[in-house]
């Protein structure tokens, strides 16, 4: 219902962008219950000489925590492909701040300290 509304309130040059978006945050949200599936798997098969009495909850929560990381990586993905990485934007080059001062190699600010000499033995 979501996702159809989503789709819905695309444009006609947005929906293949929309639906890649939809697809990869199904394809990552399944794979994080997958990982999660794995990773309690390791849990039960490392205490396996262990009486675990949880509940189903648990288990259920156990799993469930993954699919959402798995759903926003899965979404890094698919965003990171489909943007413009140019490097032709004058903004990326040189240090950033705002301000052009002209650096002057004239006399410092600082004098340099008096140099100490050995007294002479008489």
């Amino acid at each position: 219902m979501l996702f159809k509304m989503i789709l819905d309130g695309s444009g006609e040059d947005e929906r293949p962008i929309v639906r890649g978006f939809l697809k990869y945050l199904i394809a990552g949200f399944s794979v994080g219950l997958l990982v999660g599936a794995v990773g309690l798997f390791m849990v039960i098969a490392a205490f396996g000489n262990l009486k675990l009495d949880m509940p189903i909850l648990f288990i259920a929560a156990m799993m469930l925590q993954f699919g959402p990381i798995g759903g926003l990586v899965g979404v890094g993905i698919y965003l990171s492909r489909i943007t413009e990485r140019s490097r032709t934007d004058d903004e990326d080059d040189g240090p950033s701040g705002g301000t052009k001062v002209r650096v002057e190699a004239g006399a410092s600010a600082h004098q340099a300290p008096p140099r100490l000499q050995a007294a002479a033995a008489s």
